[in-house]
């Protein structure tokens, strides 16, 4: 199943911060495995509970999934020393 991607008005805002060789890195993986296999990544635990995140190079992905609605909610995409922040 393929699931539709959906983002976060701050997910555009903080993208746009990334190097763009990063930024097509990143998009590559969000259109190509995590819309066909959203649950590739780590489920996050405590007050995070509802989300998984997936590395790419230094960055990671904070999103949920919606499987009632085959909906994946993009929630964060920042380095990984200030994604949790």
């Amino acid at each position: 199943m393929i699931y539709k991607l959906v983002f976060d008005d701050k997910v555009i805002k903080d993208f746009k911060k990334i190097d763009s060789s990063w930024q097509k890195k990143i998009l590559k993986v969000i259109q190509g495995k995590l819309i066909q296999t959203p649950y590739i990544g780590k489920k996050l635990v405590g007050d995070l509970s509802p989300f998984y995140r997936l590395r790419v190079g230094d960055y990671w992905i904070v999103y949920s999934i919606e499987d009632s609605l085959l909906i994946v909610t993009i929630i964060k995409v920042r380095h990984r020393k200030s994604v949790y922040r």
